[in-house]
C-alpha cells in the first residue's frame, strides 16, 4: 500500500501543478476581476445547481435518440455528476442504488468481487443491459461485469430505463437499460482528490483535461481505492453430542433458524484494492459530426488476513453445552484464497447528420482476465501451507452497430440500425503449491471454452399522432450461433456440435401529455436473455455432484406490461409519480437433479410472474434544499417449476419484496451536502425460501442504512469534504457481516 501512497501522490501533484499552469495560461482571473472567492464559489454553486436540473431533463437510452424526459416511452431515470458528487460513491453500481426497482447486491463493500445490480425482480447483472457509452459491458461468460473496474470519476451521467428493452437492444435487457455516459471536457478542468477513512481506506482520485479550437477534447484520469476491511465470514462448527475440552466461541442458528452452529472464530479480515486508468478524446469534425474514442483500463483485486480464533487454538472440541461439543481444525479457519480481475474497454463511436438523416456507428471491445484461487488441502492444512487450485478466466466480446434515425413526413420519426456481436471464453484450472499465491500452478487440469456470434437488426417508428400524443411501435430481430464448445481434461474434452437460435422482440407504448402537468404512459414489449457460454459448455464438479452443462439450452423470455402517470405540482416544484408492471418469464434455467448419478443438469423449466409498483416523490423546499423519497413493491414468485415443486408459489431469491429510499440534498453558496436513508426487507437465498433466520451468516436480514456526505468549498479550488455511512451503526448480515459506522475525509483540488 505504500508503494501506491506514493505514486499517487506523486500523480495528485502533477495535476495541481498542471492546474496552477492552466490558471496562468488564460483561465478567468487572468483577465483581472473585482469579485471575490466568496463571490465566485456562490455563482459556480447556483449555476451547477440549475445545470444539474437542465442536464437531468434530456435523455437518449429510451429511443436511442435524444429526448425531453418528459417524452420517454417509460419509466426512466437521468443520475447528473452533481447528483453524484453529493454522496460518497466508492463504485458504479452504488451510484443507483437509491433508485425505485433497483436493488445493488454489494455485500461487502470494495471487497465484493461478485457485485451485481437486480432490477425489477430479476436476479443478477445477467437480466440487466449495462452500458458504457452505448457499448454492452455484460460479458458473454456469465452475463456479468466488474463493476469494480469502472472508474467513477469520469462519469457524467448515468441513465436508466425500467423494463423490457430487447426491441432496441436486443439480449440481456429483460429488466432494463443502464447506460452510463463519461465526460467530455468543455475547457480546461483538472482535478485530484486525496481521501482517508475507516479501515484505514484510501482513495486517490485525478484528472486533467482540456478542449482546443472548439472542437477538440482530451481528457485522461486515473483513480485508486484500497482497504484493510474487516472480517466478514465467521467460522462455524456443526454441534454434535459429546464432551468438549476447549472454552470459548458462541453459539449461533443457521440459517433455517436451527441451533446448530457453534462460531470458534473468523476468517480473517477481507482487504480489496480497485485502480482504474481512463482517457477520452472527442473530435467535432463538423457542426453536427463527431468521433469519440473512450478507453478504461481497471482491475480489482482482494485477499484474506490470517484467520482469529476464540478458542485460544485451532483445533481441538469446542465445549458447546451439555453433553455437546463442535470440533474444529485449522483448516476450517480458511475461507478465500486471493483473486484479481483485470477489464479493458475501447470503442470507438461517429455521428454525423447527412441532411435530415442522422447516422451512428459505434466499434468496440471488452476484454477481462480474471483469476482466484480456493485451497485444497487436508484438515490440518492451514493459512500458511495449504495447497489451491486456480481458476483463470478469459473473455472477450466484439461488438459494432449502425443506426440511422430520420422524419417521415411530420409525424414519424423512424429509428433503424444493425448490431453485431461476438463473445469468446476460455477457463481453465490448475494446481498450485501454495493457495494464496498464483505461482508455479501446474499444467492445466479442467479446460472449458465456447463462441457465439449474434447478428441483429431493429426499428422504432415514433408516431406523433397529436402535440400531446405520441406512439411507439418498434422490434428487434436477433440471430445468433454457439460453437467450439469444450469441456473436461485437456486432451480428451467433450467437444460440443454448433447450435442456432433466434428470437424476436417487439414492442409498443404510448405517451400522452393529458394536461400541462400530467403525463400518462403505457407500454407492452417482449424481451429475452440467450444462454451464457457458462451455461452452455461449464461442466463442473463440487465434492461428489457433479453440474452438467447444456449446449441446447433456449433462451429464457419475459412479456412486460406497464402504466404509469407523472404528476406535477406547486409550479413543478413538486413531482411525482407512480408506475405499476406485471412480467410473465419463461424458459427459466433450472437443475434437474439426478440423485442416482449424483449430477445436476441445466434445463429450460421455470416459469414466473411479477408484479411491481413505483413510487416517487422529490419536492424543492427552496432553491438550495430538495426533499426526496420512493418506494418498491416487487411481489415475484416462481409459478411452475417441474424440476423443483418446492420452488413453486416461493419469492424469488436475491429480491426484496419492500423497498423504500428518503433524503435531503442541499446546495447553498459554499456548502453540498446529502443525507439518505435505504431499507430493504427480508431476502431468500434458497429457492424454496427455508432460510427464515434472520441476523445470521449466510442470510439476508431486513436492513436501514443512513448514510451522508457534507462538502465545503472555503476557496473555488479547494473541496473539503467528510462521509458516513451506517450514521446508526446498526449490524446487520447480508450473507455476510455488514460493516458498522465508517467515515471518510477527502481534499480536493480542482481547476
Amino acid at each position: 500500500m505504500e508503494k501506491h501512497f506514493y505514486q499517487l501522490s506523486a500523480l495528485c501533484v502533477f495535476i495541481l501543478i498542471a492546474s496552477i499552469s492552466l490558471s496562468y495560461a488564460g483561465g478567468p482571473d487572468s483577465q483581472g476581476s473585482d469579485m471575490s472567492d466568496d463571490d465566485y464559489v456562490a455563482i459556480e454553486e447556483e449555476f451547477r445547481w440549475l445545470q444539474e436540473e437542465a442536464e437531468a431533463t434530456m435523455v437518449t437510452v429510451a429511443t436511442k435518440t435524444e429526448k425531453r424526459l418528459e417524452d420517454v416511452p417509460g419509466n426512466v431515470t437521468v443520475i447528473t455528476r452533481e447528483k453524484l458528487s453529493r454522496r460518497n460513491i466508492k463504485t458504479a453500481d452504488e451510484a443507483i442504488s437509491l433508485l425505485t426497482s433497483v436493488f445493488v447486491k454489494r455485500n461487502k463493500g470494495l471487497m465484493d468481487s461478485s457485485a451485481s445490480v437486480r432490477l425489477r425482480g430479476f436476479n443478477k447483472d445477467q437480466y440487466t443491459l449495462i452500458l458504457l457509452d452505448g457499448q454492452p459491458l455484460n460479458d458473454g461468460y456469465v452475463g456479468g461485469l466488474s463493476w469494480n473496474a469502472l472508474p467513477v470519476e469520469n462519469i457524467e451521467r448515468i441513465e436508466l430505463i425500467r423494463g423490457a428493452a430487447s426491441a432496441l437492444y436486443g439480449g440481456n435487457a429483460m429488466g432494463g437499460v443502464i447506460n452510463i455516459i463519461t465526460r467530455t471536457p468543455e475547457k480546461p478542468e483538472a482535478s485530484a482528490t486525496v481521501g482517508y477513512g475507516t479501515h484505514d481506506t484510501q482513495r486517490y482520485r485525478a484528472h486533467i483535461g482540456h478542449r482546443v479550437m472548439d472542437k477538440f477534447s482530451m481528457r485522461v484520469g486515473y483513480e485508486a481505492e484500497l482497504t484493510d476491511g474487516y472480517e466478514t465470514v465467521p467460522v462455524l462448527r456443526t454441534i454434535k453430542s459429546g464432551e468438549g475440552s476447549v472454552s470459548g466461541g458462541r453459539p449461533m442458528n443457521d440459517e433455517f433458524g436451527n441451533s446448530t452452529k457453534w462460531v470458534v472464530g473468523d476468517r480473517g479480515k477481507n482487504n480489496a484494492e480497485k485502480g482504474s486508468l481512463h482517457a477520452k478524446a472527442s473530435f467535432d469534425f463538423s457542426d453536427t459530426g463527431m468521433l469519440a474514442f473512450t478507453m478504461i483500463s481497471g482491475r480489482h483485486e482482494y485477499d484474506y488476513d490470517p484467520p482469529n480464533t476464540e478458542m485460544e487454538t485451532f483445533s481441538g472440541a469446542a465445549i458447546a453445552g451439555t453433553d455437546a461439543q463442535a470440533g474444529f481444525s485449522p483448516n476450517d479457519f480458511i475461507y478465500g484464497g486471493i483473486g484479481d480481475k483485470t477489464t479493458e474497454v475501447y470503442t470507438l463511436k461517429f455521428r454525423e447528420r447527412f441532411g435530415s438523416v442522422h447516422f451512428e456507428a459505434q466499434a468496440g471491445l471488452t476484454k477481462s482476465d480474471q483469476r482466484y484461487t480456493v485451497e485444497s488441502g487436508g484438515s490440518e492444512k492451514t493459512y500458511y501451507d495449504s495447497p489451491g487450485r486456480l481458476t483463470n478466466i478469459e473473455t472477450e466480446t466484439l461488438f459494432s452497430e449502425i443506426r440511422f434515425d430520420f422524419p417521415i413526413m411530420k409525424q414519424h420519426v423512424l429509428t433503424m440500425g444493425a448490431t453485431f456481436r461476438t463473445d469468446e471464453s476460455d477457463t481453465n484450472e490448475y494446481d498450485v503449491p501454495y493457495y494464496r499465491s498464483f505461482s508455479d500452478k501446474s499444467d492445466s487440469s479442467f479446460h472449458s471454452g465456447g463462441k457465439d456470434e449474434i447478428l441483429a437488426a431493429f426499428f422504432e417508428d415514433e408516431w406523433n399522432i397529436t402535440d400531446s400524443f405520441a406512439l411507439y411501435l418498434g422490434g428487434r430481430y436477433d440471430s445468433w450461433k454457439v460453437s467450439e464448445g469444450v469441456s473436461g481434461e485437456p486432451g480428451s474434452e467433450s467437444e460440443y456440435e454448433s447450435n442456432t437460435d433466434s428470437e424476436f422482440s417487439p414492442k409498443a407504448a404510448l405517451v400522452w401529455k393529458a394536461l400541462e402537468d400530467t403525463i400518462l404512459r403505457a407500454s407492452a414489449g417482449h424481451a429475452f436473455r440467450p444462454p451464457n457460454l457458462y451455461e452452455l459448455y461449464r461442466t463442473r464438479k463440487s465434492r461428489s455432484t457433479t453440474y452438467q452443462c447444456n449446449p441446447m439450452l433456449d433462451p429464457e423470455t419475459v412479456w412486460t406490461y406497464e402504466a404509469g402517470i407523472e404528476q406535477y405540482f406547486f409550479d413543478r416544484k413538486t413531482r411525482v409519480s407512480l408506475t405499476g408492471y406485471r412480467n410473465d418469464i419463461e424458459s427459466l434455467v433450472y437443475y434437474r437433479d439426478d440423485k442416482e448419478t449424483k449430477t445436476k443438469t441445466r434445463m429450460n423449466a421455470g416459469k414466473a410472474r411479477t408484479y411491481g409498483l413505483e413510487f416517487e416523490a422529490a419536492h424543492k423546499i427552496c432553491n438550495w434544499l430538495k426533499l426526496w423519497g420512493n418506494f418498491t413493491y416487487t411481489d415475484a414468485k416462481m409459478t411452475e417449476n417441474p424440476l423443483d415443486p418446492a420452488t413453486e408459489e416461493k419469492h424469488i431469491t436475491g429480491i426484496p419484496e419492500t423497498m423504500w429510499n428518503i433524503g435531503l440534498d442541499a446546495r447553498h453558496k459554499w456548502f453540498k451536502g446529502s443525507l439518505a436513508g435505504r431499507y430493504f426487507s427480508k431476502i431468500y437465498d434458497n429457492s424454496d425460501n427455508t432460510d427464515i433466520e434472520e441476523g445470521v451468516y449466510q442470510t439476508y436480514q431486513p436492513a436501514f442504512y443512513l448514510d451522508g456526505k457534507i462538502t465545503f468549498t472555503p476557496w473555488r479550488w479547494v473541496e473539503l469534504s467528510v462521509s458516513a455511512d451506517n450514521i446508526l451503526d446498526e449490524e446487520y448480515y447480508e450473507y455476510y457481516r455488514q460493516d458498522g459506522q465508517t467515515f471518510l475525509f477527502e481534499v480536493s483540488l480542482r481547476y
